[in-house]
């Protein structure tokens, strides 16, 4: 069940916003001011999340809702946005058809779009922008799930100097990271070694 609103604000055709209502869950497109977001978390308990990964697949500005409902609107069949069109149809021209189904259907974030981008070309307009914390971590993984790149890490180190230093100690990290989800935690040590590579302070490199 969907239902909202549109609200303008100023003369410009692109000075507005839209609230859509599914499955309990608070979706915004457009350009919200500030004195507006107090709407965006009212009637929600303080459970509630916002999710940017259902925000940046379908090019929404904030996804907001209670945790069940979140799952339930990620089970739908949500149309994706404009933008990853057009980065699925980028890869699709080129042959990469387990990228393309990533770059339209996967869980992206900067620093996997990081990935895609040094490793096959897309999307353009990424950066150079590294994993900060676990779940950047676990987003750059899927990736390279998904496009069967794990043995591709490597062309990174040219990236940044701070994914160089994260290169170098990968295989640590992710065993590290594997054995914590395992577990079901929280992942603390692998921030922990995180922190630690990116500052420099590290001791000997693992390759």
């Amino acid at each position: 069940m969907s239902d909202g609103f549109t609200m303008q604000i100023g003369p410009g055709p692109n000075t507005g916003f839209t609230i859509k209502n599914i499955c309990g869950c608070r979706l915004v497109f457009g350009q919200m001011p500030m004195s507006e977001m107090g709407m965006l978390t009212h009637g929600f308990s303080k459970k509630a999340l916002m999710a940017t990964d259902i925000a940046d697949r379908i090019g929404a500005l904030f996804v907001i809702g209670e945790p069940d409902d979140l799952e339930e609107l990620r089970s739908m069949d949500l149309s994706v946005s404009e933008k990853r069109q057009a980065d699925y149809q980028a890869a699709s021209q080129i042959g990469l058809d387990k990228v393309a189904s990533w770059l339209r259907d996967g869980e992206r974030g900067s620093s996997s779009n990081a990935m895609c981008k040094r490793i096959f070309g897309i999307p353009a307009d990424a950066g150079a922008d590294h994993p900060h914390d676990p779940g950047d971590l676990r987003r750059c993984l899927l990736f390279l799930d998904a496009a069967e790149a794990h043995d591709k890490v490597s062309l990174m180190v040219d990236v940044s100097e701070e994914w160089e230093r994260l290169v170098c100690r990968w295989g640590e990290l992710i065993a590290t990271f594997k054995v914590e989800m395992a577990e079901g935690k929280s992942a603390p040590k692998t921030y922990a070694l995180m922190n630690e590579i990116l500052s420099g302070e590290e001791g000997k490199i693992v390759l």
